[in-house]
């Protein structure tokens, strides 16, 4: 429409003249009912006593004809009012507004709602789990208001109302249990504690948490700007887009919704590894240098990764090699060795009976009488040490002690020798009456707990007629049967024997990872810290080089809480806690220059890793490689490459640390 100067458009009233389209419209315009006030051109003025024209020259200027002799304006103009554009949307506007809430009501009323109203559909996993539900409340599985009725929605919406308590994260945690462990947060950022997370995060997750999508009421406790509030479980799992949709798929961007330090790409920003992936020291004792540089040189092999590292059904190295696979070959010779003729579990020492004069014991075998000497296995110590008297010479003696070590003119020394022999009178006796009870209640009164199931291996079926036997032939008047020849042939296979010549009962192991050399060792492992001297000189006795079955010269021995713990199987990857970190071997060893280990993991010359074992903390080693640079990753880890996203790397959740 073409103006001329002057023209003033209002667009915001309701009606405009009926004449715009002729391009001649009035300069009043229609009344605000939308009538046409009929007005003259102009309002003419008085000059003296006659009436001249008085119209705009934007109109025409004056007319020709003037006005009338009563001063009334000759062009009276009309039209028929019409509408605005305005006003014509608006009415459209409401009119559509009014026809979609009643649309809406009427849907939300309608027995189909939930179906009608779906966005999409499920992914696979989710579309299978409600399957085996009731269709009719599918919904209600995952969204906790997906039955209530409109005016709740309307509350929930506007007034940040809850489903009785409930959320739709709590909805997913019902079937997602492994995340909600005792000592997790599910719904805090990595599913940890707030102080789990290190300090230097803390700040940027509470900056950051506010920033993520939260599908929650407002006012709600998901709604937050701190760390310790919950992140729903939708901020990043997004449904209802198809039966393909990967939930887990995240994009950089999410991550950067916290991380908030610059990172662009992999190749630019990315930290390198540090000490990753050799965190702690391994839990076998296995230095690769030495068995590559010294023990495989003079046998003449080869020292080839794969016997020990081998790759599993999935084409990963998950698999952990057992002892015939990987150590028998050339330690197994020096394991039998190592059992001699068995482990002494219980001994009598030789006692000087004049010097305990009246403290001697009534019967004590001849063969053990003479000046002090001989030792107490670990296995009787531990058994002594439930009684609280020998408990007390043993804490003055020292728990290394040796009855060698006594002298006959110290007063002190004689009462606790006398003290331990008439203890092991009553061990005797206790064993006799009460048999296997007797030796797994001294071990529960030490321990402070009570297992029951391992009671069998502590005895390893101990036969009770052989104490019948000691108590009859050594502390009795009945004289000891002849010895066999080769008697120590004759338990080649494991058991127990009673050595009347050196009045001891021995145990003869089965061979590696036997139960009752393993669970007499985890017993003293378990020592509590008061009991930590005694502990620590039981343990000594398997450390020494040539010891029964040599166990701690593989097993590594570490804290874990107020206690010791013995690690008897190496790494198991598939059943360790969820770390930050994720790695698998399984597409890199299609690689050529990738096929051998060597390309990423080489030994560092220089390492002292043979001290690595020389404390309880597993944590405090010294790696035996060389520290793994990103440089070999880059090659590789591109954009458009094998690509450089956070979680081809990285988990979002984590297992807690115990």
């Amino acid at each position: 429409m073409s103006h001329t100067p002057g023209d003033y458009d209002r667009p915001n009233l309701k009606w405009t003249c009926g004449l715009t389209d002729e391009a001649d419209p009035c300069s009043v315009g229609p009344t605000c009912q939308g009538r046409c006030p009929k007005l003259g051109e102009c309002v003419p003025q008085r000059d003296g006593d006659r009436w001249g024209c008085n119209r705009s020259p934007n109109r025409g200027g004056p007319c020709p004809d003037g006005p009338g002799p009563d001063g009334r304006c000759c062009l009276t103009r009309s039209c028929i009012p019409r509408r605005s554009l305005r006003s014509i949307r608006g009415r459209w506007i409401t009119g559509a507004a009014i026809f979609t809430v009643g649309a809406l009501l009427m849907l939300f009323g309608s027995g189909r709602r939930n179906e009608l109203i779906v966005p999409g559909g499920l992914t696979t996993h989710h579309a299978q789990v409600i399957a085996r539900g009731e269709w009719s409340n599918r919904c209600a599985a995952c969204h906790p208001g997906a039955n209530d009725q409109l005016g709740s929605w309307v509350g929930t919406a506007l007034l940040g109302e809850s489903h009785d308590g409930a959320t739709q994260s709590d909805l997913c945690l019902n079937c997602h249990r492994d995340l909600a462990t005792p000592s997790a947060a599910p719904l805090l950022a990595h599913g940890l504690p707030t102080e789990a997370l290190p300090k230097r995060h803390r700040a940027t997750a509470q900056a950051a948490t506010a920033s993520l999508v939260l599908f929650a009421a407002p006012g709600s406790p998901a709604h937050g700007g701190h760390a310790s509030d919950p992140l729903a479980c939708a901020a990043c799992h997004q449904e209802h887009h198809g039966a393909g949709h990967d939930l887990a798929a995240l994009t950089d961007a999410r991550c950067q919704a916290c991380h908030v330090e610059r990172y662009d790409s992999f190749a630019e920003d990315h930290p390198d590894f540090g000490v990753w992936p050799t965190t702690r020291r391994t839990r076998i004792r296995f230095n690769h240098a030495s068995h590559q540089g010294t023990h495989y040189t003079k046998a003449n092999r080869d020292f080839d990764c794969r016997v020990c590292h081998q790759v599993d059904s999935t084409g990963d190295l998950t698999a952990r090699p057992d002892y015939q696979q990987a150590c028998a070959e050339c330690h197994d010779a020096d394991l039998v060795r190592s059992f001699g003729e068995g482990l002494p579990f219980l001994a009598l020492p030789t006692i000087d009976r004049e010097a305990l004069a009246d403290a001697a014991p009534a019967a004590w075998p001849e063969g053990a009488l003479g000046d002090f000497d001989g030792d107490l296995p670990a296995f009787t110590k531990l058994l002594l040490a439930a009684d609280p008297a020998a408990s007390a010479a043993m804490e003055r003696l020292g728990h290394d002690f040796s009855f060698f070590d006594l002298d006959a003119g110290e007063p002190a020394d004689v009462a606790a020798s006398a003290a331990l022999t008439d203890a092991l009178v009553r061990l005797l006796d206790e064993v006799q009456e009460e048999g296997h009870g007797a030796i797994a209640g001294r071990l529960s009164t030490l321990t402070g707990q009570a297992d029951g199931a391992a009671t069998a291996d502590l005895v390893a079926r101990l036969p009770v007629e052989l104490i019948d036997r000691i108590q009859a032939t050594w502390l009795g008047d009945q004289a000891p049967p002849e010895p066999f020849d080769a008697i120590e042939d004759r338990t080649a296979g494991g058991g127990w024997q009673v050595e009347d010549d050196r009045l001891q009962l021995t145990y003869r192991p089965t061979g590696h990872d036997d139960p009752f050399l393993r669970a007499w060792l985890d017993a003293i492992a378990a020592l509590p810290p008061e009991r930590a001297a005694l502990r620590d000189a039981c343990l000594a006795e398997f450390k020494r080089p040539g010891a029964p079955g040599g166990c701690l010269e593989c097993h590594s021995v570490e804290q874990s809480g107020d206690r010791l713990t013995i690690n008897w199987r190496g790494r198991d990857r598939l059943n360790e806690p969820r770390g930050f970190t994720k790695f698998s071997h399984r597409p890199h060893l299609i690689q050529p220059e990738l096929a051998t280990c060597t390309h990423c993991h080489q030994l560092d010359p220089a390492a002292e890793s043979v001290v690595n074992y020389t404390g309880a903390d597993p944590h405090r080693f010294t790696s035996e490689f060389v520290t793994l640079s990103k440089a070999a990753c880059i090659e590789c880890h591109r954009p458009h490459a094998a690509g450089d996203r956070c979680t081809q790397c990285h988990n979002y959740h984590v297992s807690p640390v115990r």
